[in-house]
């Protein structure tokens, strides 16, 4: 439900991968973007307004679609598209920007976030189909991950790619707004 305090024509100008002060500078304690982020053309501005609009420690819940489930991978390396995304997009067609979790993570960080939690969902009887093709990869993933130097503590390594991540269709992420104090 909008606010009272808003008319719907300026409801309907708002680009949200602009900067934008749709609320007045009003502060809230819980923004929701719900798989919408693949199609701004400046993620990172996204999320510093909605920072921007986050009282101090509040959360910013961000859902996503998994482009790196397998029933992807196959359809990537296969067709060279993610499975809901077209191959070709023409003017004035709708575009989807493809933000692997990795980068939503970093993007995230880099707006002002600390992460709190990371939840994969939406998963179907026809992922399940992808079950013995996801217990082969998995192995070979972990390994990967544990061969991999970088500074993301195995932790959050594991939750970012949990074998769960090779079959849901969606993640969500739970973020808490990081005081400019820290």
């Amino acid at each position: 439900m909008k606010p009272e305090s808003l008319d719907s024509d300026e409801f309907a100008s708002v680009d949200a991968s602009r900067p934008f002060t749709v609320f007045s500078g009003n502060k809230f304690d819980y923004i929701f973007s719900v798989s919408g982020v693949m199609e701004f053309d400046n993620t990172l501005q996204f999320f510093e307004s909605c920072h921007e609009h986050l009282r101090d420690d509040g959360h910013f819940v961000v859902t996503n679609d998994n482009v790196v489930a397998i029933r992807d991978r196959i359809s990537y390396f296969c067709l060279g598209k993610m499975r809901q995304y077209h191959l070709f997009v023409t003017v004035g067609q709708g575009s989807w920007k493809i933000i692997p979790i990795h980068n939503m993570l970093r993007i995230l960080q880099e707006a002002g976030f600390r992460i709190q939690e990371v939840r994969y969902v939406s998963l179907l009887f026809k992922d399940w189909l992808m079950l013995p093709l996801a217990l082969l990869v998995y192995p070979i993933q972990f390994l990967y991950m544990n061969l991999s130097r970088t500074r993301i503590p195995w932790k959050e390594q594991r939750a970012i790619y949990p074998f769960r991540s090779l079959l849901c269709r969606h993640y969500i992420l739970v973020c808490q707004k990081v005081s400019a104090s820290f």
